[in-house]
């Protein structure tokens, strides 16, 4: 077992060399950048001593742009034991943003009831297959509308599972507590940048605002 497992690492250690070539980018086993410092601004990498690994950056020239893909880890200690999450992660630092604090997640049934009880969710009546799927909160709801244009309803409103965190100029993307399979890793760096392409396509301020 312990062979299986050490086997399948590292598969997929080669599987993200290959994909940081394919796309120049920086491969590291561990983040030796401290991306993870500026990571706990988001509620995935706040509540917990994680790690990063088969960490793949990219810069652009001028620094204003950093796209990375990762692996992380993390242990939710409860009562006597613990508990080790691994998910995929895709994270984009880019001036190009703009965007009002947000979390976007997979809807259950008890976002539904506190919705009922008019706790926080953002629908549109428009888009009600988005709205069915998802839970979307933040403090600045006219703003997060604004970055929810129809491309990226009509995106989410035909696939399920995925979340979103996003504050000014970052953004993640990921499964919660899932791990991308090594044979579709590169098809989900490829859908996380057609992601980063919605929200920055539509990153001008309102004008009412």
């Amino acid at each position: 077992m312990y062979s299986s497992v050490k086997n399948n690492d590292k598969l997929r250690k080669e599987k993200f060399i290959l994909l940081s070539a394919k796309h120049d980018m920086v491969f590291l086993d561990k983040d030796e950048f401290g991306t993870l410092s500026y990571l706990k601004a988001f509620k995935l990498f706040n509540d917990n001593n994680g790690e990063l690994y088969n960490f793949c950056q990219k810069k652009s020239a001028d620094l204003s742009e950093e796209i990375c893909i990762f692996d992380y880890k993390y242990s939710d200690a409860a009562s006597d034991y613990s508990i080790t999450y691994k998910q995929t992660v895709f994270f984009v630092n880019s001036k190009i943003l703009g965007l009002p604090e947000f979390k976007m997640r997979p809807e259950h049934l008890g976002d539904k009831i506190a919705a009922y009880f008019g706790y926080d969710d953002i629908n549109f009546e428009t888009y009600p297959g988005f709205s069915e799927k998802y839970h979307l909160s933040g403090k600045d709801e006219y703003f997060i509308r604004y970055h929810f244009d129809d491309k990226v309803l009509r995106f989410f409103s035909k696939t399920h599972g995925w979340s979103i965190e996003a504050v000014n100029y970052f953004l993640i993307f990921y499964a919660h507590n899932h791990i991308i399979p090594n044979d579709t890793l590169f098809d989900f760096f490829k859908l996380s940048l057609g992601i980063y392409d919605l929200f920055k396509s539509n990153n001008a301020t309102p004008a009412s605002l």
